[in-house]
């Protein structure tokens, strides 16, 4: 029965080629250019227009491909959605004039240019296992397509140059040791029993794709054909598949590090006795221009049930990571049980160890948001909120159903709606404030509901709010708050600031944080003198680069429920980083909760010095960038406590008498300025330090709110000084 099998599949072909009768009756390339008029939408029916079809009907490639061997498909099958195929490596530059502009269109790039190989540092990847409780990720899948330099593809290679490739590529794969050891099966000699268990694992390619097949994918089927794998089963190759080679390596689970390394591995050591087909312009090439480029596919089956529940919330997750959703038995499936297939969408135009990183981010996000997001409609938002008895956000206190019937249906020009203000405050009945601006324009199209919570939780009579005022930096008249340096360990003065052209984090997708990030850092590299400093990526940076910024407590977390709820995480880590000046006394972080964070710090008292640093830079940033401003409410942020001038002074201070006192709180209100413990907001303090700051930030100028706090500690030194009896 299977030699019956095979005969089948042999009398598919023909001849040394081996071609169908229906590629015989439409080899002729005026036949395949008429039948190419009909309708069709392809990107060959695009692009091959009468004066390029004019330009490469004659020509040839020196391993005797033409023309008509690479449109062929395309042409007999008109609801392809790319129908050209290469006849060979050459096919690239004798017929580029075609295959440019589809190469282009296809990959969404604007010329046909890639980098040299990069396969990243295999002993340091930054791939932690993606899912190590096994909850999400049901296997793990990388693969890359090589071709054999010197060889035709499969609508002009003979059986002979078939024969002569399995039997190199055999003659590799049995070099190959350790974990990657393995046994080549035929598909000409294979048992039925061997064909089955193939079948079985999944690992048998077939030859039933009616595109490929009129391309001539399947000439001379079943010769020259088969599969080698190791014992473990987690490193395979395809010969004379589609392409020449298929490397795949694969495992249950989500340790994408080793599966990655075991495929590079792989590569590396073929490469030691096979020469693969290459391109400067186009890196590794294949018969379909779809694949060439890194030729990598990275892939999880991911389960993920409360996004299957909102596909488009999914869809766009993957749009803006660059990543590809589809059903797990292929394309233009549907997914099984909220199972999903999801790759890296792009070959063309990066590294291999860029593309690794894309799938990596993306995924992770994509698990993120399915652990902590609970989807919800604007509707089941509201009422969760409006039958809560145990709430005492400004939220729910101010968000009325009069008000909520008002906004319910508005967005703003960024795309903001109401549910993206108030989804955090929703979920989480603990919430202080429990409202976010969805984005600059929010604060006017929402105002009924912002406005209140604005003036409750600023504790002004009106919104109302100066002009930018940063005082004659000249003249200020204070300097260093502690001369002695027997109370103030450190002052820190830093204020928030967004882009006036963009939408805050719920609204903001990849592509967006990548511009605000590079348009932030361009202006960053500007900065001269004390403030010249050096971005960290947190997309980038090694492992002793994150450790040292750890250290130095300058790193940033996704790590407050009441931000992630709001969307303040959404595309983590893609756009964000940090800035800092060679003497680490000023800092930005860049996407972090806002747009922008301005730090400048020192050790001591001196807040003039911090203050003039902080003050500097931001009047240099201000000739490169435009900030989101509003008459009545100053520079806008993401949380609408933090509007107005945005600025938070603080001194970490050490005042273990008044501190002990059972005024202290009530001694720091009157001055207007907040105590907290030294790791933030709701921790204690240690030793007797306190981390003291202005409270106020809405309804006066930025030189009003220093003084006000520099008024304040003062005072509280002063204070000090009473009780220890100076």
């Amino acid at each position: 029965m299977y030699k019956k099998y095979c005969s089948d599949l042999a009398s598919q072909s023909a001849g040394s080629s081996g071609k169908s009768n229906t590629q015989e009756k439409m080899s002729d390339l005026e036949d395949l250019w008429k039948k190419l008029q009909g309708e069709s939408k392809s990107l060959l029916k695009k692009h091959l227009t009468e004066k390029v079809y004019n330009e490469t009907k004659g020509r040839k490639t020196k391993l005797g491909g033409t023309l008509a061997d690479c449109i062929r498909s395309g042409a007999l099958n008109l609801n392809s959605g790319v129908g050209l195929y290469a006849c060979d490596p050459e096919a690239y530059e004798t017929f580029k004039e075609l295959f440019d502009p589809v190469i282009c269109d296809y990959h969404k790039v604007d010329k046909v240019a890639h980098p040299k190989c990069d396969f990243g540092p295999q002993d340091n990847l930054g791939f932690d296992p993606l899912d190590p409780t096994g909850e999400f990720i049901v296997s793990t899948r990388v693969r890359v397509g090589r071709s054999h330099d010197g060889y035709p593809f499969p609508p002009v290679s003979t059986d002979e140059q078939r024969k002569d490739m399995e039997e190199k590529t055999k003659a590799a794969l049995d070099k190959l040791e350790g974990e990657l050891k393995g046994k080549y099966y035929s598909l000409e000699t294979m048992t039925p029993e061997e064909n089955q268990q193939l079948i079985d694992d999944h690992f048998m390619f077939k030859n039933d794709d009616k595109m490929l097949g009129d391309a001539g994918g399947y000439n001379g089927w079943p010769k020259a054909r088969g599969i080698f794998f190791n014992e473990k089963k987690t490193f395979l190759v395809w010969i004379n598949e589609e392409d020449h080679l298929r490397f795949i390596s694969m495992q249950k689970g989500g340790d994408v590090g080793e599966v990655y390394r075991r495929l590079v591995s792989a590569i590396k050591s073929l490469e030691k006795n096979l020469k693969f087909a290459y391109s400067d312009r186009h890196g590794y090439l294949t018969f379909c221009p779809t694949n060439l480029g890194t030729t990598l596919r990275a892939s999880v089956h991911i389960k993920v049930p409360k996004l299957a529940k909102n596909e488009e919330v999914l869809k766009k997750i993957c749009e803006d990571n660059k990543l590809q959703p589809r059903g797990i038995h292929g394309e233009h499936t549907e997914s099984v049980g909220g199972v999903y297939d999801i790759s890296n969408k792009r070959r063309l135009g990066l590294t291999e160890f860029q593309a690794m990183q894309e799938m990596y981010n993306g995924i992770k996000q994509i698990i993120e948001a399915d652990i902590i997001i609970t989807w919800m409609s604007l509707e089941e938002l509201w009422n969760k909120l409006k039958n809560a008895t145990d709430c005492k956000s400004l939220l729910k206190k101010h968000l009325t159903p009069e008000i909520y019937e008002q906004l319910k249906d508005k967005k703003t020009k960024f795309g903001g709606t109401l549910l993206h203000c108030i989804q955090s405050g929703c979920k989480n009945l603990d919430s202080g404030c429990g409202i976010y601006a969805s984005d600059p324009e929010a604060y006017d199209v929402f105002k009924e509901v912002l406005f209140p919570v604005i003036q409750d939780y600023h504790k002004v009579s009106e919104v109302k709010h100066p002009q930018p005022d940063f005082g004659d930096l000249n003249n200020l008249g204070f300097g260093d708050l502690d001369p002695s340096g027997e109370y103030i360990v450190s002052t820190r003065v830093r204020v928030g600031r967004s882009h006036a052209s963009f939408g805050f984090p719920p609204v903001c997708n990849a592509e967006q944080r990548k511009e605000m990030e590079k348009i932030s850092v361009d202006a960053l590299n500007t900065l001269g003198g004390e403030l010249k400093g050096k971005y960290y990526s947190l997309e980038t940076m090694t492992p002793e680069e994150n450790q040292q910024l750890i250290d130095d407590h300058f790193m940033f977390k996704n790590d407050d429920r009441f931000l992630q709820d709001a969307g303040g995480y959404n595309d983590w880590p893609i756009g964000r980083g940090i800035f800092f000046n060679d003497n680490k006394t000023f800092l930005c972080w860049v996407n972090e909760e806002d747009h922008l964070r301005l730090i400048s710090m020192q050790k001591g008292g001196d807040l003039a010095a911090v203050y003039k640093r902080l003050i500097t830079a931001i009047k240099e940033m201000e000739k490169k960038l435009t900030f989101a401003h509003h008459n009545q409410l100053g520079y806008l942020t993401f949380c609408p406590t933090n509007l107005g001038t945005t600025c938070r002074a603080s001194v970490h201070i050490k005042i273990p008498k008044l501190s002990a006192e059972p005024d202290f709180k009530a001694f720091c209100e009157k001055l207007n300025l907040q105590p907290r413990g030294i790791h933030g907001e709701h921790t204690e303090s240690v030793g007797g330090v306190y981390d003291i700051s202005n409270k106020r930030r809405l309804g006066l100028s930025e030189i009003e709110a220093i003084q006000e706090m520099r008024r304040g500690v003062e005072e509280i030194i002063k204070r000090e000084k009473e009780l220890q009896g100076k």
